[in-house]
């Protein structure tokens, strides 16, 4: 006995737009003798329309994936130098204010103040 085809439905919103712009271009072009016509509600016919909106702007997406891409392109070689000037700054900064580290916080740093351990409990085993 012959197995039955599978046929997939793309999960990838940009391949599944693909897809259903392809349906509904089969589907018009086919017109009144189209086996969709008898599907009901929603149907080809009333959310045909829709379908070319949803088309163009996966379109757009795409274009503005690209040049995301580009962006961190072009950003991404200047974090190695920025981290260690950040780390650098943390440290010195951290040896000047050893007194007040709050004080890192006027240069942008997140200073988390560490709580003191209570005298005589231990802490919890991991």
């Amino acid at each position: 006995m012959a197995r039955k085809p599978r046929v997939v439905i793309p999960e990838n919103p940009g391949e599944l737009m693909k897809l259903t712009g392809l349906i509904y271009a089969h589907h018009q072009q086919l017109g009144a003798k189209s086996p969709l016509a008898v599907l009901a509600s929603p149907t080809w016919d009333e959310i045909g329309p829709d379908v070319d909106k949803a088309l163009a702007t996966q379109v757009r997406i795409e274009a503005l994936e690209k040049e995301l891409k580009t962006l961190y392109g072009e950003r991404d070689p200047f974090l190695g130098q920025f981290t260690d000037l950040d780390r650098r700054s943390r440290d010195l900064l951290l040896a000047l204010y050893a007194a007040n580290p709050a004080k890192l916080g006027e240069f942008g740093f997140e200073v988390i103040e560490a709580v003191a351990p209570v005298a005589g409990k231990k802490p919890p085993k991991p």
